[in-house]
């Protein structure tokens, strides 16, 4: 395969990136006023990519994807990222299509990671929807699914390297 990861691939079809290829200690993107923040231990060469009217403009799909070189190997973290109020099945709905979608798949991304930030969520009594949503994104496509509060941080670490 001539592209070694999805960042090589995205640059040959000419998707520019909303953040640049850079070593960075933080990442954070905003959308209706919510923020994704992730913490890199220590810093990694990270990338930005805005999903949503740019790389794919039909259908549901995620608004960002943050891309994070782990430095060995050609393995990335691929993280898709919904920045959404409180319509918790939408955004799941919004991260399965963007898993599905050709484009951003790649062999180089060896971890996957799926983030729904929010304001406020349901309480977790029983909120049967996303602990089934997070029992198929792992089987059926290796990819972790977790619900974030706006502000709160995410982190990759030296252990996840």
């Amino acid at each position: 395969m001539a592209d070694r990861s999805l960042h090589e691939k995205l640059a040959r079809l000419v998707f520019q990136p909303l953040k640049p290829l850079l070593e960075r200690e933080e990442v954070s993107v905003r959308e209706k006023g919510n923020r994704y923040r992730l913490s890199l231990r220590p810093p990694l060469q990270s990338v930005v990519y805005q999903v949503d009217g740019e790389i794919i403009t039909e259908g549901e799909k995620c608004d960002k994807m943050v891309l994070v070189d782990k430095g060995s190997n050609d393995e990335w973290i691929q993280i898709l990222v919904e920045l959404k109020g409180t319509k918790i099945s939408k955004a799941i709905e919004q991260l399965e299509n963007t898993l599905q979608n050709k484009t951003l798949q790649h062999p180089s991304n060896k971890d996957k990671r799926a983030r729904i930030v929010g304001r406020s969520f349901p309480g977790n009594n029983g909120n049967t929807i996303m602990a089934e949503a997070k029992k198929r994104f792992m089987k059926e496509y290796k990819c972790e699914l977790r619900s974030l509060k706006s502000d709160q941080p995410d982190t990759i670490s030296a252990k996840t390297k």
